[in-house]
Formats: structure tokens, C-alpha cells, sequence
């Protein structure tokens, strides 16, 4: 019986010699933050285990993935754990198997992770090792305890958050902020990397660009220049922004200090100083809803000016023009409201005045005339006279205030150097200075005294109000645009049911032009001295010189 066995010993396969068995293996390693990975050498000792278990079971790592950090809580999402799945797939000569110093390091998904390695074993033919135990999944107990393993890194992972998350979002609803503040702003906290922006308590400050991302906001809201354009005013003064950062900064609710996260509930006022007025961000929003680019849009026909820039007084939304082909005839109207449409053109056979001419009537009630100019311009300048000499007098305070800050800035950083105050209390101190000689400077950049040409700039822009139809008739539909914006920041509305335009808002200088023209008008009976002497009290709100650009 014995020899019958013997002979069908011929038959038996062969055993797979150990020096024609895959050697080559792939390592993996990984830290989750990159404060871990600056502050540790966890990488590094990573990378050791997994050699030096490597030399003692005499395989060879052939190829090295991660070393950096990258989150575990989703796997596809990590692009070096990415990267060395799909070399996997699409190499010929698969490795062995795949050293990881810890499951953890591999995955934390749980279900995921499991379906994944039996994806790579099963599929692939990749083992997974884990060198601090050496656990494996060569076999099927061992492949049991590297599930296992998973699994216990995902409860862990688990765990953790049911911990953090609830402090992060107590931490949220106070106001403070998760994660790097946005361009225009300096992070102060406790876990700062930047030496000198170490705080016991978050502080998040404008810095200098923050400053000039205001005027940002400010272009932006007047409604007169396209992302292009700001852009090109920043770089000018030195903030290089693309398009899309320009996009991206208008939407978010950060600069005008609203916290909005996914682990809050509803919105919350943040502990930071805006940018922008909520009133004027929500202003920004209504700009980028009705043209999404932020570009005024070159497909328009000069025959419909008023298309993106008169609204329905109904609803609020812009009126849009359109052309009938067949007729030749061309049409404003709203399309929300039924009924509100109405013909750009007066035509022989048209019931009312058209859209455009109608508007061309309505500047007729802001323009000058100008027998007015002298007797007005001597009354502005008074008045801008007034203004002036109030800002001279808080700018010399301000100057002062200036000088006695950076005074007390360098006494500090003497005694600073000299050991007389300890780091933290210079931070501070340093901080608080700096605070508020960027208030000081904003002061006096936007209370400057007026230029000393003014007298030519008054006699200019009287000559401009008084010329407005004609202006606006010669300019092309871009340059009409524009200067509609500047007339009218709040808007020009059209009243379907009275055939008529409406502002709710216009320029404070054209403003000031039309009440000192009709009280002119009014009184023209009285003698041009007593005139001259009236002064009208010097306006709360600062007055801007108009430029039409045209």
C-alpha cells in the first residue's frame, strides 16, 4: 500500500522555493496634522521600523509613498494614499505587499478600509503588513487581525470625535474661527506655528493688505469697475489677487464677521473686526447675482442702455432688453412682473415715449444751468472751504497721535532689548501699539485735506452737471452706464403704472449742486451778495469730487 503512495507522490505539486518568492514590498507612512509633522519625527521613525523590519525578513522596499500629513478620516481624499492605490492597480509587477508601521497609518474608515485591503488581497494580490506587529494578511488568521486592527482604529477615531467635535463647535459658537484666517487678516493664537503670532487667547487682526482690501470692497460695491479692473488697482498697490481669488473673497461672509461653519447651526457674529458693512457685502451680493462674472457684458446693443442698470420698481430686479427681429423694434421688461414692458425707442406709432428718451428727460431735473455756475461755485467753495479747514485741524491731531505712538513703539522695543520687559508682555504691548497706529493711518488717509486745485475741480464739475444730457447722449453704452452709477448709487427704478423714473438715492455732490440750484432759483430776487454770504452747514457725510472717466 505504502508504494502505491509512493508513486502518486509524482503528482504532488512542487513547493515554491523562498528565493523565487516576491520579494519586493511597497512602504507606506503617514501623519495626521502638519503641526505633528514639523514637531515630531514620527515620519521619520516610521520609516525606519518599516526598513529595518524589511532587512530582517529579507524583503526589499522598493518604493516609498506619504511621508507628510494627510487626515485619515477619508481615504480618497489623501492624495499620497491615493497615489499609491492607483500605482497598484496599474503597475505590472505588483509588490509583494504594502509595510505600514500601524493599521491606523493605512486607514481609519473602518468598513471602507476592510473592503479596501480585501480589494488588494483578494483582486491585486498585495499583501498588508503591519511591521510593529508584524500582522499580516498572508494567511486567513492574520488577515482576521489586521481587520480587526481597522476596525479598532476606526472606534478609536471615533471616540476622538465625539470629544473634539462638541468643545470645536462650543468653540465656534463663541465667535472664534477653525482653521487659518483668509488674506487681509493676522492669526493670533495659542497654536500658531509663527513664533511672533503666538497668543494665550485667538486674535485675528487686519494687517496692511487688509487695509487696502477695503477700497476692494468699496470698487466693488459702487458697482463701477469689473474684477479685472480691481485687480489691476491692487496690483498697482501691491496685492496680486487672480480672478478667481477676487470671486471667491466676494462670497465669503468672513469679511463682513460672520462665522459660518458646517458645525454651527446657524450663522454667528465673529470675534474680528470686518471689512466691509454687512449692509454693503450684501450690497456686493446683489451685484455678483445680477452678473455673476463681476464684467459688464459687451453683447449688449447701443439701443438698449438701460438693460442691467434700470430696475422694476415693482420687484426690484433689472430690466432686460431684448430685440423683436421681424419688426426691427427694440423692448425693455421685467421678467418677473407681468405686463411691465415697455419700448426703448419712441416710434410714429408708439402710444408713450420710449424708454430711452424718457430717461434722457429724467436727467433734465439734476442738470445745471448754467447761468447758476458762478454764484454756486463760490457758495461750494465756501462750503468745501468749511470742510476743509475742520479736516487740517484733525489731521494735525491725528499727526500728533501718530508721532506719540511710534514713539512709545520705540521706547518699547529698547526696553524690550535691553531685558527690561519679558517676551509675551512686548507681544502684547507690540500688538496694541500696532492696532492702533493702523486706526491713526486709516484716519488720515481718508480725512486728507482737499487738494489745493479745487477751485478748478468745482469749475469743472459744474460744467459736467451742467452737461449731463449731453454727455450721457454722446457716450457709448459703457460710459453711459457708468455715469448713471455715479448719479445714482442707489438706483434708477421704472414705474410701469406712471411711465416714469425714480432714485431713492443720488450722489451727495450732484445732491448738494441740485438744493443749491433750486434755492438759487427760488430766491433769485435777492441780491447776489446777501447770496454769497449765506454758508450752508458743512455736510456729516464726506463729500467726493465726481471724475466721469469719459
Amino acid at each position: 500500500m505504502s508504494n502505491d503512495f509512493d508513486y502518486f507522490k509524482q503528482f504532488m505539486p512542487a513547493a515554491q522555493e523562498s528565493s523565487l518568492l516576491n520579494r519586493e514590498v511597497w512602504s507606506y507612512t503617514r501623519v495626521s496634522s502638519k503641526e505633528q509633522f514639523e514637531k515630531n519625527s514620527s515620519v521619520g521613525s516610521q520609516i525606519s521600523v518599516n526598513n529595518t523590519y524589511a532587512v530582517n525578513f529579507k524583503y526589499q522596499v522598493i518604493r516609498e509613498f506619504g511621508g507628510t500629513y494627510e487626515s485619515a478620516k477619508s481615504d480618497f481624499t489623501r492624495k499620497e494614499f491615493k497615489r499609491l492605490i492607483d500605482e497598484i492597480e496599474k503597475c505590472r509587477k505588483k509588490p509583494f505587499a504594502i509595510l505600514v508601521f500601524k493599521m491606523s497609518r493605512f486607514s481609519r474608515s473602518g468598513g471602507n478600509a476592510i473592503g479596501l485591503v480585501n480589494y488588494l488581497v483578494e483582486t491585486l494580490g498585495v499583501n498588508l503588513i503591519e511591521t510593529s506587529s508584524g500582522i499580516n494578511t498572508t494567511t486567513e488568521r492574520g488577515r482576521a487581525a489586521v481587520y480587526e486592527s481597522l476596525f479598532h482604529a476606526y472606534k478609536e477615531n471615533l471616540e476622538r470625535k465625539e470629544v473634539t467635535i462638541p468643545n470645536m463647535k462650543l468653540f465656534l459658537e463663541k465667535g472664534f474661527r477653525l482653521g487659518n484666517a483668509p488674506l487681509g487678516y493676522d492669526h493670533y493664537g495659542p497654536r500658531v506655528r509663527r513664533e511672533n503670532h503666538h497668543s494665550a487667547k485667538q486674535r485675528i487682526v487686519i494687517n496692511d493688505t487688509g487695509i487696502i482690501l477695503k477700497d476692494a470692497w468699496k470698487w466693488k460695491a459702487s458697482g463701477l469697475y469689473s474684477d479685472a479692473q480691481i485687480g489691476e488697482k491692487l496690483s498697482a498697490r501691491g496685492v496680486k489677487m487672480s480672478k478667481q481669488q477676487l470671486s471667491a473673497m466676494w462670497r465669503r461672509p468672513f469679511y463682513c464677521g460672520i462665522s459660518i461653519n458646517k458645525l454651527l447651526d446657524e450663522p454667528r457674529k465673529g470675534n474680528w473686526e470686518p471689512l466691509v458693512s454687512i449692509e454693503e457685502f450684501k450690497k456686493v451680493q446683489g451685484i455678483l447675482d445680477n452678473n455673476n462674472s463681476g464684467y459688464q457684458h459687451s453683447n449688449e446693443n447701443d439701443k438698449r442702455p438701460l438693460t442691467h442698470l434700470v430696475k422694476c420698481d415693482a420687484c426690484g430686479n433689472f430690466l432686460l432688453g431684448y430685440e423683436v427681429k421681424k419688426k426691427g423694434l427694440h423692448y425693455y421688461r421685467c421678467l418677473k412682473c407681468n405686463g411691465v414692458s415697455v419700448n426703448a425707442n419712441s416710434t410714429p406709432k408708439s402710444r408713450r415715449v420710449g424708454a430711452n428718451e424718457l430717461f434722457a428727460d429724467f436727467l433734465t431735473q439734476f442738470t445745471l444751468d448754467e447761468k447758476f455756475i458762478p454764484v454756486l461755485k463760490l457758495q461750494i467753495e465756501k462750503i468745501f472751504g468749511d470742510l476743509n479747514n475742520t479736516r487740517i485741524a484733525d489731521h494735525g491731531k491725528f499727526e500728533n497721535r501718530l508721532k506719540e505712538l511710534l514713539s512709545q513703539q520705540k521706547q518699547m522695543k529698547i526696553r524690550f532689548g535691553l531685558g527690561e520687559i519679558d517676551k509675551e508682555t512686548y507681544q502684547l504691548t507690540s500688538d496694541h501699539l500696532n492696532n492702533e497706529i493702523q486706526k491713526i493711518n486709516r484716519e488720515l488717509d481718508s480725512g486728507k485735506p482737499i487738494i489745493s486745485n479745487l477751485e478748478n475741480m468745482i469749475e469743472n464739475s459744474l460744467k459736467k452737471a451742467s452737461n449731463i444730457n449731453r454727455i450721457w447722449a454722446s457716450s457709448d453704452t459703457e460710459n453711459k452706464k457708468n455715469l448713471c452709477r455715479i448719479l445714482f448709487p442707489g438706483g434708477v427704478y421704472y414705474n410701469a403704472e406712471n411711465h416714469t423714473y425714480l432714485t431713492r438715492e443720488m450722489n451727495k455732490y450732484f445732491a448738494l449742486i441740485t438744493t443749491l440750484s433750486n434755492d438759487y432759483g427760488e430766491n433769485k430776487k435777492e441780491t447776489s451778495s446777501k447770496k454769497s454770504k449765506k454758508s450752508l452747514p458743512v455736510p456729516e457725510s464726506r463729500l467726493e469730487l465726481p471724475t466721469f472717466g469719459l
